[in-house]
């Protein structure tokens, strides 16, 4: 059995040096990824000439320039742990302690969509955001963190803001897929749908995606289903999460946004485009979660 086999290397190309690492496996393609803003991973099928993937990068180069200035901004744009951070839209300044842990205190938030049980939903939330990390608590307006710096806090609140979404997103998903049901039930039965995937609830994958907040994808000949949302959703209010999913699971009946799509996410969520344009502008002024 072939074994993998890892390369470090540099390539020079119009006067700019690119250092990477190079992986050879039981790839099909040579695919290029940036790790970090000094490190491009590039993965290939065994016995690929280092001619191809010379060329390979020759051919991406703009691509890859690009997306060095894109990670290097992003490295020094690191915010420290005193400024705050949205969660469900509501702002918490983050602010790093020594001392033992503050007693939990009841956190309210707010939202204006119309489906689910706001006291209920959040009573629910409450404990996750509360207990996900026990370094970390929500206390009125602020979010402390127990820990001896910086560095550290920053990563605990990673791991905690990961943690959380991956617990409340699956909560929030399985009760709107109820919702969604209900108000489509008249809907499906007045227009011929042929397609099965609206049947049964899709697998949820929840990842750190900050370019889209949420995608369907249908694997035809599987007759399978999956629904990915991006964990940054935590940081908007709730009822642009509820516009995110419910977006989504129309796209199982319709994958393409037609004017039929759109029929039916009215029949679903009526203020849809209010909504979208003003996730748009909230996503452009307030910080992810």
């Amino acid at each position: 059995m072939a074994q993998t086999k890892n390369i470090s290397a540099a390539f020079s190309y119009q006067g700019k040096e690119i250092s990477y690492t190079l992986c050879f496996d039981r790839f099909k393609t040579v695919r290029l990824r940036m790790k970090e803003a000094n490190r491009l991973e590039i993965k290939a099928p065994f016995h690929t000439p280092l001619t191809a993937i010379e060329n390979s990068m020759r051919k991406h180069a703009e691509w890859i320039f690009a997306r060095q200035e894109q990670l290097a901004d992003m490295q020094t744009a690191i915010k420290p742990v005193t400024e705050e951070v949205f969660i469900f839209g509501k702002s918490f300044g983050v602010t790093l302690r020594k001392t033992s842990s503050a007693p939990l205190e009841k956190v309210r938030f707010f939202a204006r969509n119309s489906y689910i049980d706001q006291e209920e939903l959040f009573s629910q939330a409450l404990p996750i955001l509360q207990n996900s990390r026990p370094e970390i608590r929500l206390t009125g307006q602020e979010l402390s963190i127990y820990c001896p710096n910086s560095e550290e806090a920053l990563k605990l609140l990673s791991l905690w803001r990961k943690k959380t979404a991956q617990r409340f997103l699956p909560l929030h998903y399985s009760l709107l897929w109820k919702i969604f049901q209900e108000k489509t039930a008249h809907f499906l039965l007045r227009h011929t749908i042929t397609t099965p995937y609206h049947f049964s609830c899709p697998p949820l994958t929840v990842r750190s995606c900050k370019r889209c907040f949420g995608s369907c994808r249908i694997f035809a000949k599987e007759q399978k289903t999956r629904i990915t949302l991006s964990r940054h959703l935590m940081g908007l209010p709730l009822e642009y999460i509820e516009f995110v999913i419910l977006h989504e699971f129309c796209h199982l009946v319709y994958p393409d946004h037609s004017p039929q799509f759109y029929a039916l996410f009215s029949a679903v969520l009526p203020n849809h485009k209010s909504l979208k344009a003003g996730i748009s502008h909230w996503s452009k002024g307030h910080n992810s979660f």
